[in-house]
């Protein structure tokens, strides 16, 4: 089944908003277009909204908009409320592609702060950017983005004129969304090493990325290396 036009239009404008104005503000943007008035599930029933959203959300019924944790500002998580919704449903697939779009507008928006931090520093007179392992990690993480871009975008196309079953236009499976979530994460934390103890400072990007690799957590429940501490929403407590 292929994906409506206006709900890949709303993909593309959460990946810029993303990159533009950060990721709560792009979370928003796709909530009301996907699910306005109800909080999207994971597959373990919690919820990651944006707190302006909470107001909108108990008046439209739903019973857990009070927001349990704030994992960063203008964000709450929300415990599980009934059965957790079908992963494999056109609305669920829909919301997770939608948030691979977010997550890879933020990962580019922390990129380009990344860039402009490390041309303002300076090691014996030449900066940083200029230096080769910094350059090679940079270009990496360039790569990862064109190969998300591209899947995405394949996507967002739509079927051909001649309908044909090989046309894009369809949301990821549960394994492919997990691996592109996966993929949109160590590029991530590739720049957050770049940074240093900057990118975990209050005044650094760190907690836009832990909020969104909250988000592929609570929602796709992407594969973890072993050992791995990434965040994690307990299925009983609903604690990050």
């Amino acid at each position: 089944m292929t994906v409506p036009a206006e709900v890949r239009e709303h993909w593309r404008e959460a990946r810029t908003s993303a990159r533009n104005d950060g990721l709560v503000p792009a979370l928003t943007l796709l909530s009301r277009a996907l699910s306005p008035g109800v909080a999207p599930r994971g597959p373990r029933g919690h919820a990651v909204v944006p707190r302006e959203l909470l107001g909108e959300l108990a008046e439209s019924g739903d019973d857990d908009a009070d927001g349990d944790r704030d994992p960063v500002p203008g964000l709450a998580v929300l415990g599980p409320a009934g059965p957790p919704p079908d992963p494999s449903a056109p609305d669920a697939r829909n919301w997770g592609t939608g948030l691979a779009w977010l997550r890879l507008g933020a990962s580019e928006r922390l990129r380009e702060a990344c860039l402009a931090y490390l041309a303002a520093r300076q090691v014996e007179g030449s900066s940083l950017l200029l230096q080769q392992l910094v350059k090679g990690a940079l270009a990496d993480v360039l790569i990862d983005h064109l190969e998300i871009e591209g899947v995405l975008d394949d996507l967002a196309e739509g079927p051909g004129p001649d309908d044909s079953p090989l046309a894009p236009g369809l949301p990821l499976d549960g394994p492919a969304l997990a691996r592109l979530q996966a993929q949109i994460t160590q590029a991530d934390r590739a720049l957050l090493r770049l940074l240093g103890a900057y990118g975990f400072t209050a005044e650094g990007p760190g907690r836009a990325a832990y909020a969104s690799e909250l988000l592929a957590d609570v929602y796709c429940g992407w594969p973890r290396p072993a050992g791995d501490s990434a965040p994690n929403v307990d299925s009983r407590k609903g604690n990050v």
